[in-house]
């Protein structure tokens, strides 16, 4: 089968693997969708040194149950399925706590074991038993479910910060994850949402999406602009989901008082340090809070929200490609000309 295999560093090639084999404790799942994720961008471009080559990438997926392992109950041939693909161990003091995202076991799919940018992909035994093999519903199409792995990520995040009515909700970053939390806390109840973005040409993307109101900082001062839509408050919660220092400094001042602050998108390896006023958090009274990657629950939750259509999912997913045009996905992304690119198999 033809595959999208991470060999080294800033080595991705387009090449003939051997598909996986069934064994008793596992399932064989034929991949529909694909969709880019940004750990995918960064291997191709720059490399993750997490990653245990050679391996295949991709993880924002769906297909079909194609071959089930004799030891494994409750999967069919021909169901369609997502994955929530940080795999826990179930025996760790993250799993005893319920934080499965956390685990100090954890097996990522795509970057530890073999991922879904190809024909087939194995699903381990762990991966069953802890419910991260999710059934789609009929009514949800295939490329809208690719977006239920981001989407949980989301909502693992949104549900920290306790995000719904009748907050203001601030999402710094139109990225697809900016995207998602925007349209989500309105999903969630939030009586405002308000989107902060730095380039033209994003903002201009971010019209499509339902969403209070946008804000350009090449266009209007952040500050002011924010604290108009808030009667001089600052937002309930502000969400940080762009990857820099200067849109984290953004949301500490934006934020109202006894306001959350969600610090979603990570930041650059080589510099993550910040300064902050720790006055302004304690006299303020302000709740900080880290959020990463999602669980089972989070992703189930997530393909019940797409199945709602109060996601913009068609606006999302603005270019669809087969596997081999993986490489032309990457520069439209990198180019910032794309939010979702999905390939079909």
């Amino acid at each position: 089968m033809k595959a999208i295999v991470y060999e080294g560093v800033g080595r991705v090639t387009f090449k003939e693997v051997a598909p996986p084999k069934v064994r008793k404790d596992t399932i064989i799942v034929k991949v529909d969708r694909c969709a880019i994720c940004g750990t995918d961008v960064k291997a191709y471009t720059i490399g993750i040194s997490s990653i245990k080559p050679p391996v295949i990438l991709g993880h924002e997926f769906v297909g079909k149950v194609f071959q089930v392992g004799s030891d494994i109950e409750g999967f069919e041939p021909g169901e369609r399925v997502s994955l929530a693909t940080t795999l826990p161990c179930g025996r760790c003091i993250m799993c005893m706590r319920s934080l499965f995202n956390l685990c100090e076991n954890k097996t990522p799919v795509g970057t530890w074991i073999d991922g879904a940018f190809a024909e087939f992909v194995e699903i381990p035994y762990r991966g069953i038993i802890h419910g991260n093999l999710i059934k789609v519903p009929d009514e949800l199409s295939d490329d809208y479910a690719t977006l239920s792995e981001p989407l949980g990520c989301v909502i693992n995040a949104q549900n920290i910060a306790n995000v719904g009515f009748p907050d203001t909700v601030l999402v710094i970053g139109a990225g697809p994850l900016g995207l998602l939390h925007a349209e989500t806390a309105k999903a969630r109840g939030a009586s405002k949402t308000i989107l902060l973005q730095r380039s033209k040409y994003r903002f201009e993307m971010a019209k499509s999406f339902n969403i209070d109101h946008l804000i350009c900082i090449e266009e209007s001062d952040p500050f002011e602009a924010v604290m108009y839509l808030t009667s001089g408050r600052g937002a309930d919660v502000v969400i940080n989901a762009a990857p820099s220092l200067e849109a984290t400094r953004y949301a500490f001042r934006l934020v109202a008082k006894a306001g959350r602050v969600s610090l979603f998108a990570s930041v650059p390896k080589d510099n993550p340090w910040l300064s902050v006023d720790m006055n302004l958090i304690h006299y303020n009274q302000l709740e900080v809070y880290g959020a990463s990657d999602s669980t089972a629950r989070n992703h189930t939750e997530a393909v019940k929200l797409l199945s709602t259509g109060k996601i913009s999912a068609s606006s999302l997913i603005t270019h669809t490609f087969g596997l081999k045009e993986f490489f032309k996905g990457i520069k439209l992304i990198q180019k910032r000309e794309a939010l979702k690119v999905v390939l079909t198999l």
